[in-house]
């Protein structure tokens, strides 16, 4: 318990000391320019975080927001039958189809 508690403030240190290290670095001559204002501060750092949080929640919530007839459970399904990424004519598909074609396959792995 007690090396763990040591290796952990140890640790905990070490990753103090590590990324505080440019802080502590002498001036290399370079000219700095003008600090920010508290003014664009407040802008750069608030506000636009706030305003791209808000931009992002109006397009996440906007699906449910708009009134749109759709499918709730236990109504019946009052629309045609549609066949993802099948063909292009699915009765002839499934008049051509052979019983024996698809009968392997699933969890026994017989393929």
């Amino acid at each position: 318990m007690k090396t763990r508690l040591l290796a952990s403030v140890i640790g905990a240190v070490a990753t103090l000391l590590l990324t505080a290290g440019p802080a502590f670095a002498l001036e290399s001559g370079e000219v700095r320019g003008k600090p920010l204002g508290a003014g664009l501060v407040i802008v750069y750092y608030v506000l636009i975080p706030v305003g791209a949080f808000l931009v992002i929640s109006f397009f996440s919530a906007l699906p449910s927001m708009l009134n749109r007839p759709r499918y709730r459970p236990g109504r019946p399904w009052k629309h045609d039958p549609l066949w993802f990424n099948g063909p292009d004519d699915p009765d002839s598909a499934l008049a051509g189809a052979r019983p024996g074609a698809t009968a392997r396959g699933g969890a026994s792995a017989e393929w």
